[in-house]
């Protein structure tokens, strides 16, 4: 497992989502380091971490996550993911409760019965196939990612995303493995038992996982706090990163709820 450090403080984890690796935490980490012990990591099948044989499971990747917190020696962490990293933290947060201080889940979704599932064929875009084309598979879901405005004034970050995609060590395989765990995931009728402080955020904009999924994990976990950004994609983290940070820096800095 690849992992690295940022900062000093109290240390945070961060979980990226479906085939990405640690640098997409770039609009994150430089606001984060000032403040916290930055721990981001590749989940297993991307980036600079193994790929072992899949399908992969959300629980099976809190454990990975879990297991690079005890390398660290860290007895509890901040825990902050999204989108499938969301998912990955949800169990984090219920399988070694012991190491979550303060949980923060973006752009995410409980899975299970309780959750609203994307279309059909938004599911279908993220589907890679054997021998497809790496740069023409990243571009299709682009419009799913980001806002119509964003791609049209900032096109330059866009082809910086497009660039980094291109560069990660994603096979087909770690790919598709990691989807499944997505798909598969299922914590609606365990949420209730996640006791760390808890802060929800999406944005109403996102084609992705339905912001509606935000809004029932909030009201399934005890006194978790909801946040929801007008017009924010599923990379809320990136197209709405001073929003984003400034919510999660404040939520993790204040006082016990």
């Amino acid at each position: 497992m690849y992992y690295e450090t940022h900062g000093g403080g109290d240390p945070l984890l961060l979980i990226n989502g479906l085939g990405s690796d640690s640098t997409e935490w770039l609009f994150q980490i430089p606001a984060f380091a000032g403040r916290f012990l930055v721990v981001a990591f590749d989940n297993r099948g991307a980036g600079r971490s193994d790929t072992p044989p899949g399908p992969y499971s959300t629980a099976q990747m809190a454990d990975d996550a879990a297991a690079l917190l005890a390398h660290l020696g860290a007895d509890r962490m901040h825990v902050l993911g999204v989108s499938l990293g969301g998912m990955v933290a949800q169990e984090v947060a219920l399988r070694h409760s012991h190491r979550v201080r303060k949980l923060v889940l973006g752009c995410t979704s409980p899975g299970g019965e309780g959750s609203v599932r994307p279309a059909p064929e938004v599911l279908k875009m993220f589907v890679r196939a054997p021998g497809g084309d790496p740069e023409e598979e990243i571009r299709r879901v682009l419009p799913f990612l980001y806002s119509e405005r964003y791609l049209r004034d900032h096109p330059e970050e866009i082809e910086e995303f497009v660039r980094r995609r291109l560069a990660d060590r994603v096979c087909v395989e770690g790919h598709a493995s990691q989807l499944a765990a997505a798909v598969s995931h299922s914590a609606w009728d365990r949420l209730a038992g996640i006791g760390a402080p808890t802060l929800v955020i999406a944005g109403d904009g996102d084609r992705v996982v339905p912001t509606e999924n935000s809004h029932r994990i909030a009201e399934r976990i005890p006194g978790a706090k909801l946040v929801i950004l007008p017009g924010a994609p599923h990379r809320l983290f990136a197209e709405n990163a001073e929003d984003f940070n400034r919510e999660v820096i404040s939520f993790l800095l204040s006082g016990p709820p």
